[in-house]
């Protein structure tokens, strides 16, 4: 089994019960529901699929809502046409309400004339189609096309290098938010981050609520890039979103920027996701290309928690063989180059970093047959996660919540059992999950890492080397 985590956006490929579980028996990992497209009734029913197939499967699957973002697209183009903007053309963008042509089209953001300048570059459907601009007035940015290409309906608007005065999250991404709590979603993706602050509306809504969800930023912006560090540490995961961090800045950096943030993710121990276009030309072909099999291997290789799959699942035609490719790539990287993964680089500084650090050198130096801890907030199972040992990796929670959130984070398998009070309990759930899973014979030996007293979120005090049907452990507290 992959230890890599596979994330899947679904939409009409992938929506039926059967697909669903066809997804999960291939190996998915995380559910993608992308709020930039479907209907939230329509997501809705989706997400039960997705509970049943987890259920059947007796796996963790993690149910990521992804908000849209403010996101600047074109309008809609009278009878829904593809128009061709040939270079030197004049194309003008408006905050109108106008129906597209080839000369003129609506855009979604009404303070696009107010950030644009002469001169300003602006790029249509992912950098496809570039247009300059020469002309501003209250409501109309007019542009010259320099790059020639078709434009149509919701394409969307990049503005590189302009500081564009849209706010993190939009009203949209506010209601999409509250359903996203209401319906359980298990993982909140923050779309076009560009600072730590931006968190803070979304945790003002969630305590309107109660509630805590993890949220990972979208690392798509040059801002943050620039404020990469302060991000990693505001949140609780990034994804490395290469589509349009691609668009914002010269293409030739982002492999750089794709290997800081995984290792400035690794060192805060959050879990970092590698998306966009991975296996992209599995939308339309069964196989990838050999330039895809390295780039989906080489995420594995430079420390990625996770890839994802989003058109290859949501819309194309081999969905079920993506996920498949997928699970096989990172199989053979893991099997056969494990030792190649980047190491985390730095020494932990807090008890807890260093305590699963000793925990995952005893494990390896004791040749133990697992690492297992405790966790209710599944921060221990991070930290170990983020070590990558070789060793087998699994968390015991009372939380349902926690233990489709570590879905996300590598090498982790979860169980879910019983609160226990006290060490003894504990152990005996460690040995009645190993035996009766057929993990594990008696006399086996695992390292148990958690906290004592069992059941306090952040007190991880406790190693202990336990061998599997006796009580007479080694304890190191």
């Amino acid at each position: 089994m992959h230890r890599a985590k596979i994330v899947c956006t679904l939409g009409p490929a992938t929506d039926s019960p059967e697909q669903v579980q066809a997804l999960v028996d291939a190996g998915m990992n995380v559910a993608r529901i992308n709020r930039s497209h479907g209907r939230a009734e329509d997501q809705e029913e989706v997400i039960d699929r997705i509970r049943s197939a987890a259920q059947a499967s007796g796996r963790a699957i993690a149910v990521l809502v992804d908000l849209q973002g403010p996101k600047i697209r074109l309008g809609t183009f009278v009878n829904d046409q593809k128009v061709m903007l040939h270079k030197g053309d004049e194309f003008t963008i408006t905050t109108d309400d106008v129906l597209g042509t080839v000369k003129r089209v609506s855009t979604t953001f009404k303070g696009l004339p107010g950030d644009c300048r002469p001169g300003d570059r602006l790029l249509i459907d992912d950098g496809n189609v570039a247009v300059r601009v020469v002309a501003v007035t209250d409501t109309d940015v007019v542009t010259k096309v320099e790059v020639p290409g078709y434009v149509s309906n919701h394409k969307g608007l990049n503005l590189p290098g302009v500081a564009v005065s849209v706010p993190a999250l939009s009203e949209k991404d506010r209601g999409d938010l509250r359903w996203a709590i209401k319906i359980g979603a298990d993982i909140i993706a923050l779309s076009f981050v560009r600072s730590a602050d931006d968190i803070k509306d979304v945790h003002d809504i969630m305590d309107e609520y109660g509630v805590r969800i993890p949220v990972i930023a979208k690392i798509e912006k040059p801002q943050a890039v620039d404020n990469l560090y302060d991000i990693v540490s505001a949140f609780d995961g990034i994804m490395v979103a290469r589509g349009d961090l691609g668009v914002e800045m010269p293409l030739e950096s982002v492999p750089l920027v794709q290997k800081r943030a995984i290792e400035l993710a690794r060192r805060q121990a959050k879990p970092v996701i590698v998306a966009t276009q991975v296996l992209e030309s599995m939308i339309q072909n069964p196989r990838p290309t050999r330039a895809e099999a390295s780039d989906c291997a080489n995420a594995i290789l430079d420390g990625a928690d996770a890839v994802m799959l989003s058109g290859e699942t949501s819309v194309g035609a081999y969905p079920i063989e993506a996920v498949r490719t997928m699970a096989r790539i990172i199989e053979n990287v893991e099997e056969h180059g494990g030792e190649r993964i980047a190491p985390l680089g730095s020494y932990p500084q807090t008890r807890a970093g260093v305590l699963t650090r000793a925990a995952a050198e005893m494990g390896e130096q004791l040749d133990v047959d697992y690492l297992v801890t405790f966790t209710q907030s599944g921060d221990t199972a991070r930290r170990l996660s983020r070590l990558r040992s070789a060793i087998p990796l699994l968390a015991f929670t009372p939380l349902t919540s926690t233990r489709n959130q570590l879905a996300v984070s590598w090498g982790v398998s979860t169980y879910e059992v019983p609160e226990v009070t006290n060490t003894d309990e504990m152990v005996d759930q460690v040995d009645e999950v190993l035996q009766t899973k057929n993990l594990a014979n008696l006399g086996d030996t695992v390292v148990i890492v958690a906290g004592m007293p069992p059941g306090t979120p952040g007190s991880t005090n406790s190693i202990r080397i336990h061998t599997v049907g006796e009580r007479s452990d080694y304890r190191y507290d």
